[in-house]
């Protein structure tokens, strides 16, 4: 999507609803991918492996606000195939949140 080619709300809306749903995909895939790698043992590394994740999370549901903002104009899911998938994602992240701060 080139930001030179938008030019209203409403072009951005509809370039959004055409590529948000694989770039969701992806960050999904992408967190799921790293964080099932063995966390480091030193607190450097556990660390920065912990803020890749928040980072992560924090990406998904940007994107995912995103994808709110234009579902006025697009068909989702109901709301029950999407939810449990993404709570639990968040539970998870959560879950490790808490293990750094207890860490601490």
């Amino acid at each position: 999507m080139s930001a030179r080619k938008i030019k209203t709300l409403q072009s951005l809306k509809d370039a959004l609803k055409k590529t948000l749903p694989q770039q969701i995909s992806k960050v999904i895939r992408s967190y799921e991918d790293f964080s099932e790698q063995p966390v480091p043992c030193d607190a450097k590394g556990f660390g920065a492996h912990h803020n890749a994740c928040k980072s992560a999370v924090v990406h998904a549901e940007t994107l995912l606000k995103l994808a709110r903002w234009t579902e006025d104009e697009i068909k989702l899911p109901p709301a029950e195939e999407t939810d449990g998938f993404l709570e639990r994602l968040l539970n998870e992240a959560e879950a490790e949140c808490e293990q750094f701060k207890d860490e601490e």
